[in-house]
């Protein structure tokens, strides 16, 4: 426990990512209690109000302390409304890619030779078709709502997994312990569930909190275009501002650095997390 005490006192990335993390986990689960529960209702949670009176007010003035966008909505509370949109969206995606990534890159290896030629086919098919193209290509026939986005980010996200799972399942089914759990009768289910998955998961747990920054530049780059699932998704808020840059240039501005923030948090703390969980280190 102190050797793991002292690591983590050592890891600057890890401590760093992990309070900026924590600071926006924090921000999305308090506004959500705010916005459901004390100004709102879950049937009805509380939206920013639009008020045309108020457009593109400067931050710090008229009460506003963040300043309004260019419908009079306080910045403050849509960025926050972001804030909790693009940590579901990134968390929700993330989950479902890594455990269609996990199952396919599984049988990839240990699977009979029909499902492995399969499941390679379709990894490298995805794998090498530029992935915003063909987010937009899928976005066009899935339509514009929140299930079609996070189906369009799950199917263009999983083969990044399915590489790295297929990779850790070839690399630990030439372990000499796992040729022993063979040898004493152990199903392939038991060696699945107690040896490999649990082999593998410190590295999918690293690789998805690397790969939550990569949903929301995604998310925000097809919100940017048009094809977001919410109006308070980064893209929109930033291409909003584009067209106001001159009177406006605080939504921008703001936006990027919160942005930014988020993402060098989230690479911060998984790259840390990384190196904790490294045994080599």
């Amino acid at each position: 426990m102190k050797v793991k005490s002292l690591k983590i006192k050592e890891n600057g990335e890890l401590l760093i990512g992990g309070l900026i993390c924590s600071i926006f986990l924090l921000w999305s689960l308090g506004w959500y209690f705010y916005s459901t529960f004390i100004n709102g209702s879950i049937q009805s949670p509380f939206v920013p109000k639009m008020n045309m009176k108020y457009e593109l007010v400067l931050p710090l003035q008229e009460n506003f302390l963040l300043g309004t966008d260019v419908y009079g909505r306080s910045l403050f509370e849509v960025i926050s409304s972001g804030v909790s949109y693009s940590i579901l969206i990134s968390l929700t995606v993330s989950f479902f890619a890594s455990v269609i990534g996990l199952i396919i890159g599984y049988f990839s290896i240990s699977g009979n030779n029909s499902i492995k030629r399969l499941f390679d086919f379709l990894t490298n098919f995805v794998f090498i078709l530029p992935s915003l193209l063909l987010a937009i290509l899928l976005m066009s026939f899935s339509g514009q709502s929140l299930f079609g986005l996070i189906l369009v980010l799950v199917l263009t996200g999983w083969p990044s997994y399915a590489k790295l799972a297929r990779g850790e399942t070839k690399r630990i089914m030439g372990l000499c312990y796992l040729e022993g759990a063979k040898s004493m009768g152990a199903s392939r289910l038991r060696i699945m569930l107690k040896v490999i998955f649990p082999e593998i998961l410190p590295v999918f747990v690293v690789n998805i909190i690397l790969g939550l920054s990569g949903v929301i530049i995604s998310e925000a780059t097809l919100g940017f275009l048009g094809l977001g699932g919410s109006e308070y998704s980064w893209g929109v808020l930033l291409s909003m501002g584009k067209d106001v840059l001159l009177e406006g240039p605080h939504i921008v501005i703001i936006s990027s650095l919160v942005l930014g923030l988020l993402i060098i948090g989230l690479n911060f703390f998984g790259d840390g997390l990384r190196d904790f969980l490294d045994p080599k280190s």
